[in-house]
């Protein structure tokens, strides 16, 4: 399996030509690309986009295709991982502690050696890097993945981090002193030393699945995108970094540089994946020494504050796993988009004892710091539903009984609604009683009556089509 975006774009086409849709047209970096991924969002339809005319904030035509909306489809990576979709999370959460350990190359070997620029030679003014939205003050990079070093350890870590390309040769980068990369940045500035960085731009969908896990400092990111791939990950040398900083050799661009020891400069506003758009912020800063890509490369976009699939599967795998080790009766948990993909976790449990469902609650609140609200759901609730959960919750729930409080816990940076660095975790139970005799019988028709009857033969296939589709049912 070649680990590039390119040869899986080449793939999937072939594969599924309906879900890659390349649009020739002009567009414009400024708004006009996230325009169409909304409104395709809209209608729950999530191919990729290769846009292959894309504007610069200069007007000027990109060199290079711009590529969006690859992980926002929980079909497309369930068929990838060859896993059913309902139980992605999961199957994304076991395969996420695989290891592959990466092979180094030679520069010749590498694809992302093709075109080399240094100093003056670097304008990253000409990227198609998108302004996203109405706030955003200048394109970013939302879908590359900053590495750097541990100083100690001498392992890789990798990290979504969002970047304001500010010119030719800045980048203005979000580094919260709670990630790993912030706290690499923070013993080097003890040591008044610059950070050494790369961002690399442009994967196989499973080699940013397996850099977005979550993993201990002393863990590689690359030694996991290679289990998660399936593969061990190609790395080569730097251009400026010196020959001890690797960097995915299959990526579509590298972006060398030096985080500024004790500089920051304005950073912000920017549209997060809370639908909001976060404050501005003083950050660091990074001085880039080289930009390396393929010949042809394409540029990776992440759209970021609409629907995608990152950080959500293994949410929910690992809240399984929690919950799962106080309540083995749980049978699937999932992270829906109106949570973000972060803030919500619907559970679902088989319940077999009086309060296992609390216990579920407070395990699954408490499985990561960004969940802040968790329902918990019987087996004859399809938690992908959410009108089945909507009114599982208005039929077994009470307020005074039913829910689950923690208040004074860690709340995420970027929720709009915090009062302070702590929140208030939630949980509603809307499990019924074990015993079947207090609640309420379910509605039902028949289980033969439901299988004799062929809705085709009252209504033809050309008839139904033609009734409007109401989402209000």
């Amino acid at each position: 399996m070649s680990a590039d975006l390119q040869s899986f774009l080449a793939f999937w086409e072939e594969r599924h030509p309906e879900d890659v849709v390349r649009i020739a047209q002009p567009v414009q970096a400024r708004y006009q690309v996230t325009a169409l991924a909304t409104k395709l969002e809209r209608e729950k339809r999530f191919p990729i986009l290769v846009f292959e005319n894309v504007r610069t904030e200069a007007g000027e035509p990109s060199a290079f295709p711009l590529v969006t909306y690859l992980m926002s489809s929980r079909r497309r990576l369930a068929e990838l991982m060859q896993a059913p979709a309902e139980r992605l999370g999961i199957i994304t959460y076991e395969r996420s502690h695989q290891r592959r350990q990466p092979v180094v190359v030679k520069r010749a070997q590498a694809p992302v050696k093709e075109v080399v620029a240094r100093g003056d030679e670097i304008d990253l003014t000409k990227l198609p890097a998108l302004v996203h939205h109405d706030m955003d003050p200048g394109p970013y990079i939302s879908g590359g993945f900053l590495t750097c070093y541990h100083p100690e350890y001498g392992t890789d870590n990798s990290a979504l981090h969002r970047g304001w390309i500010h010119g030719p040769r800045e980048i203005r980068v979000l580094l919260e002193a709670s990630t790993h990369n912030g706290h690499i940045f923070a013993l080097h500035e003890r040591r008044r030393e610059d950070l050494r960085v790369a961002y690399w731009v442009g994967a196989h969908p499973l080699v940013i699945l397996g850099c977005e896990t979550r993993i201990p400092l002393t863990d590689s990111h690359f030694a996991a995108a290679g289990g998660m791939l399936g593969q061990p990950l190609r790395l080569v040398p730097s251009e400026t970094l010196g020959d001890d900083f690797l960097v995915p050799a299959d990526a579509e661009f590298v972006i060398e540089g030096h985080l500024m020891a004790g500089k920051r400069r304005p950073e912000g506003p920017f549209g997060e994946y809370t639908r909001y758009s976060g404050p501005q912020r003083w950050n660091p800063y990074l001085e880039v020494t080289a930009v390396t890509h393929r010949a042809g490369a394409h540029w990776y976009d992440l759209m970021v504050g609409h629907s995608h699939c990152l950080g959500s599967l293994t949410r929910e795998g690992a809240a399984y796993e929690k919950v799962r080790r106080a309540v083995p009766t749980i049978t699937n948990v999932y992270a829906p988009m109106s949570g973000c993909g972060q803030f919500h976790l619907y559970l679902q449990i088989d319940k077999l004892v009086e309060g296992s469902s609390k216990i579920a609650l407070v395990e699954a609140l408490t499985s990561h710091h960004l969940v802040k609200h968790a329902w918990v759901f019987d087996t004859d609730v399809d938690i992908f539903d959410e009108q089945q959960v909507m009114q599982a919750f208005a039929t077994r729930f009470q307020g005074d009984r039913d829910i689950v409080v923690l208040p004074g816990l860690p709340a995420p940076t970027l929720d709009p609604s915090r009062p302070s660095e702590l929140g208030t975790k939630t949980g509603f139970d809307c499990t019924k009683p074990v015993d079947p005799r207090r609640f309420a019988r379910k509605l039902s028709v028949p289980q033969d009556v439901m299988e004799k009857i062929d809705l085709e033969n009252f209504i033809p296939r050309d008839r139904l089509t033609n009734i409007p589709y109401e989402r209000y049912g």
